[in-house]
């Protein structure tokens, strides 16, 4: 499961460098405001980081939680497996 989570968000981040590129290629044509494709270059730019942050956060407290339990399981199991050696 989190494996798609993780492929969604090297989709979107790719997703961003395409407008990135794609807006410094129509940034060439001189009909274009060039402060407007600056505007939309930083609007990207911002919604690209504000997004990952979201998700990189939550995504991190996620595997925080599950390290955490995965360490308490196999503390248990180690310790089970011990008394079983005495």
């Amino acid at each position: 499961m989190k494996v798609k989570l993780y492929e969604q968000l090297c989709v979107m981040n790719q997703g961003f460098d395409q407008v990135r590129r794609s807006l410094k290629e129509l940034a060439k044509h001189s009909f274009l405001e060039p402060s407007e494709i600056r505007r939309f270059q930083q609007l990207t730019e911002e919604a690209r980081a504000a997004t990952n942050s979201y998700l990189l956060e939550v995504l991190g407290t996620e595997e925080t939680d599950r390290a955490g339990r995965l360490f308490v399981r196999r503390k248990a199991r180690e310790r089970r497996e011990e008394q079983r050696s005495r």
